[in-house]
């Protein structure tokens, strides 16, 4: 519909069957985002490597940055597991 200032769609309700799909697409979604997290974090702890390689900082600096690297990574992980299970359970409610 149009009235004028704004354009109105109306959708069905959504089949148990689509529901359970999205919920499917949701946590597909949400395994990518969790490798794009993996990849990122392997690209720090390369970048750390060749610092350390190239002695621009200490073991111990290095040993520090891998752990901050790791602590930053379980945390978005468990962000992603967070949100997905919110959404499916969203997407199942009836």
């Amino acid at each position: 519909n149009n009235d004028g200032e704004a354009v109105k769609l109306f959708f069905p309700p959504m089949t148990r069957e689509q529901r359970e799909e999205n919920a499917k697409h949701a946590k597909a979604m949400g395994e990518k985002a969790k490798v794009s997290v993996r990849n990122v974090r392997k690209d720090a702890n390369d970048g750390i490597k060749k610092l350390e390689k190239d002695k621009a900082i200490s073991e111990d600096e290095a040993k520090k940055a891998y752990d901050e690297v790791q602590k930053l990574t379980d945390g978005f992980i468990t962000k992603i597991d967070e949100l997905v299970k919110n959404k499916e359970s969203e997407l199942l409610k009836v």
